[in-house]
Parts: C-alpha cells; sequence; structure tokens
C-alpha cells in the first residue's frame, strides 16, 4: 500500500463542540487532496446518516469515498472533553478518512489495518494518551 498523508487537527472548545462543525474543519484541512471541500464534507454526512462512525468509545470514524477526493487522506483530531458523536457516546479522537470514489480497494485496506491496530487496547491507550501531532505520526507509521 503506498504511504498514506496524515493531518491533524486542533480541536478544542473555542473551535467546535459539534459533530458537524468537526467533520467541516477536518474537511476544511483536507483540502489539499479535495477537489471539492463542500462536496467531500456532505458525502461524510450523508454516510454518517447511513451509520455509526463511532466504532470504539472514544474514538469517531467518519469516512467516505467521494469523487470529491484526488488522493487517499487521513486527517487525525483530539477533543480531550468529548464530543457528542452517536447516542450520548462522547468520543476524544476523531480520525477522517478520505478516499477516490472508484478506490474501493484502497479505502477498504487503509480502514481494515486502521480497525485492526484499533483492535489493540494498548495501541488505542497510548492514542488517547499522545498529543495530536504525536497520534498523526503513529497513524502515518501505520501506512508506511
Amino acid at each position: 500500500m503506498q504511504s498514506i498523508p496524515v493531518l491533524s487537527v486542533d480541536l478544542t472548545s473555542e473551535v467546535t463542540n459539534q459533530k458537524s462543525s468537526i467533520i467541516n474543519l477536518m474537511a476544511q484541512t483536507s483540502q489539499p487532496y479535495l477537489i471539492d471541500v463542500k462536496s467531500f464534507f456532505e458525502d461524510v454526512m450523508d454516510h454518517e446518516q447511513e451509520m455509526e462512525t463511532d466504532v470504539l468509545p472514544d474514538i469517531a470514524l467518519p469516512h467516505a469515498k467521494s469523487t470529491a477526493v484526488n488522493t487517499p487522506f487521513i486527517v487525525v483530531g483530539k477533543y480531550i472533553n468529548g464530543i457528542v458523536w452517536n447516542n450520548g457516546n462522547k468520543v476524544k479522537l476523531v480520525i477522517l478518512i478520505g478516499a477516490p470514489e472508484h478506490a474501493n480497494k484502497e479505502h477498504l485496506s487503509i480502514i481494515a489495518k486502521l480497525a485492526s491496530n484499533l483492535a489493540n487496547d494498548d495501541f488505542v491507550e497510548d492514542l488517547l494518551k499522545s498529543d495530536i501531532q504525536s497520534v498523526a505520526n503513529k497513524i502515518r507509521g501505520l501506512y508506511d
């Protein structure tokens, strides 16, 4: 698998505390890999309506395959106080994944590799204790 760009964004209560605002901020951060930020944001939000993406108590994995994506990418953000994602679940780490519409294999590979590592409690604990740049580096390391 090719190396995947991993970007980071600081999430604080001063920035936002709404799920849609966080996804929008993360989409804006991923602009270098997008054709259209608004379209990608809408695709992620549509996917959020279809299925819950808070896969662990503290982690959400919003994602979308989209015609608005040029290059697969990941954006990570931490929200120490937690933000309500779905059904009252508060997440502290948000990992946004974007892939081109036609990149079925790449999209699934990115998610599978991340999911298999998130099954490791030590890895998850390490991510939750780390600063955002360290989180980005650890996730980037999975794809190098």
